[in-house]
């Protein structure tokens, strides 16, 4: 029964003899429901490489957690505060910086830039810029007065690797200073690195002991913090604000970056709802498609009911010509949505060389090119619900092809 149930609707769906209405709902619901999947696995998959790229690019360089000194000579007690620290749940790393607000000149002209101090060992820093960074090497920082530089800085100021700069801060450690205690020095560009993103415009990285010099201070005033997991910073950051000793003001990457890590959920909630509503506009046409489907298979309706096909049969058949369509739908829409992906990061990468223009620019979004990541659950969970949308909207065609009444149909003619 199931055997001829399956070949019956699918000889119905290959019928010829389908008005030409009848011919354009079903070619509508197949395109609408195709339209629906592909673009809710495309917005999805954009979404899913928007998180990657904040993870392991902006992450990459933001410390899950931040202290900051309110003491102007910073952490006196600095070992014994690191050992502490360390000993909280969940802490991976943690290191001793100096923050920094200068500016970078080439004398001919400046760039205002965030110099952070970092401890010159790759293996125990906390900010990884090594991996965005060209021709790097351990000792990139081993060396005085070498500086890594920000893709977007070096571009304003056209410097590569080797030219000399100079860098300038105000001495904060004396607060009654002011401008007087404004420092410069002369660095030497040792690499530059890049994100693709805003980042690049902002960040400059020197030793922490060529950050103290400049600075004139004796101590970080700064402590990164390292997290196993960065949806639990706030937690992890009042379990060390109890535990140690100096006041400090404690943020954490969700104070800086979390705005943007909200509103890519955000936005994928949205897309959800959005591309359900699309389905369900498609899943309309089925209806209709098959109420018209019902309305001229009347006759052959009524013949398989003399036969001895029951109700339950009749409701299996067209319910099964509802799953059909959506099927054969979603199959074109997922194979177009992963074909879409796949090419996406490559279009809009090179969309600016290709069309001189600009599509996302890196001075306002975290990158400059659409990312994707296809998960197989998403495109799992999108054609199930598809298909059930599909099925249970076959289902008020199919009751009524199982009312149809047998003698009138068939002394109609």
């Amino acid at each position: 029964m199931s055997k001829l149930t399956f070949k019956l609707a699918l000889g119905f769906l290959k019928s010829k003899k389908y008005g030409p209405l009848a011919r354009f709902m079903s070619l509508a619901s197949t395109l609408g429901i195709s339209i629906g999947v592909c673009s809710l696995i495309l917005g999805l998959s954009a979404m899913n490489g928007f998180e990657r790229e904040l993870k392991n690019r902006v992450l990459e360089l933001v410390p899950s957690i931040t202290l900051t000194s309110y003491e102007p000579e910073g952490y006196t007690n600095i070992k014994n505060i690191v050992s502490t620290i360390k000993q909280t749940k969940h802490v991976v790393s943690v290191n001793e910086s100096i923050v920094l607000k200068g500016a970078i000149t080439d004398s001919r002209s400046f760039v205002p830039a965030m110099i952070i101090g970092v401890n010159s060992d790759e293996k125990q820093r906390v900010i990884n810029f090594e991996k965005f960074t060209k021709e790097f090497s351990d000792d990139i920082l081993s060396k005085p007065k070498q500086i890594i530089l920000g893709n977007g800085i070096a571009k304003k100021l056209n410097v590569k690797k080797g030219d000399t700069i100079k860098v300038a801060c105000i001495d904060k450690a004396d607060n009654a200073a002011e401008l007087s205690a404004f420092n410069m020095q002369d660095f030497t560009v040792a690499g530059v690195f890049k994100t693709a993103g805003q980042i690049d415009n902002n960040f400059a990285f020197i030793s922490l002991d060529a950050a103290l010099e400049i600075s004139n201070r004796e101590y970080p005033n700064t402590i990164h913090i390292k997290t196993d997991d960065m949806l639990i910073v706030n937690n992890v950051a009042y379990d060390i604000a109890r535990v140690i000793p100096q006041e400090s003001e404690i943020t954490t990457w969700l104070d800086t970056h979390g705005k943007l890590y909200k509103d890519i959920n955000m936005i994928r909630g949205i897309m959800y709802l959005a591309m359900i509503l699309v389905i369900c506009v498609a899943c309309f046409n089925i209806i209709s498609n098959l109420v018209m489907t019902v309305n001229e298979k009347r006759k052959e309706i009524a013949i398989l009911m003399t036969m001895g096909a029951d109700k339950k049969f009749i409701i299996k058949t067209f319910t099964l010509m509802g799953l059909l369509s959506s099927f054969k739908g979603c199959t074109y829409g997922i194979i177009a949505g992963t074909l879409i992906s796949l090419f996406t990061p490559y279009v809009t990468a090179n969309f600016e060389k290709w069309t001189s223009i600009q599509l996302l620019n890196e001075d306002v979004y975290f990158i400059n090119f659409v990312p994707t990541v296809i998960h197989i659950t998403d495109i799992a969970t999108v054609g199930f619900c598809a298909l059930i949308m599909g099925t249970l909207a076959a289902l008020y065609p199919a009751v009524k092809a199982a009312n149809t009444n047998i003698v009138e149909e068939i002394n109609s003619n």
